[in-house]
């Protein structure tokens, strides 16, 4: 089923959130103590007054900042901490590269598969040029992109 325009339009919307967490740099890399932690200090609160906020043992307050920064800690325990420390926690997954170009990529790799049987064929038989192969790679890639979720259904190749 071809991807309708609102879904390309979502994808760009998100692409272009995405983007701003990612030029902000390390602003929201977790600090080396962690978050709650350093919150919590920069606050001048004493984990036994936490605690308490919290309705918590003191321990588990030294247990749940020692989890943050091991990353064990659960989301539903840091959004409780979080409102406990007056604040709220923001979550996200951030992709390394914009989500077009990571699909665009993946068409091209599925493509270049669908079409190597055939580059490996005119190879052995020095047929050359590979101009029309690489635009039908191409042109097989445009297809893929009209329907992302066939890109993830077909096998890696690793």
């Amino acid at each position: 089923m071809p991807e309708r325009p609102v879904q390309q339009l979502a994808r760009r919307q998100l692409d272009q959130r995405l983007e701003a967490i990612r030029m902000s740099g390390g602003l929201l890399e977790r600090p080396r103590g962690g978050w709650l932690a350093t919150l919590r200090r920069a606050l001048g609160m004493p984990q036994a007054f936490l605690a308490k906020r919290m309705k918590v043992s003191r321990q588990a307050v030294s247990q749940l900042e020692k989890r943050e920064v091991d990353g064990s800690i659960t989301l539903k325990a840091m959004e409780q901490a979080a409102h406990a420390l007056g604040g709220r926690l923001v979550y996200a997954v951030v992709p390394d590269r914009p989500i077009q170009s990571t699909l665009e990529d993946r068409a091209l790799k599925i493509a270049a598969q669908m079409t190597g049987s055939v580059r490996h064929t005119m190879k052995l038989e020095d047929q050359e040029p590979m101009s029309d192969l690489d635009q039908r790679t191409r042109e097989v890639a445009e297809e893929l992109l009209g329907s992302p979720a066939r890109l993830w259904a077909m096998p890696d190749g690793r």
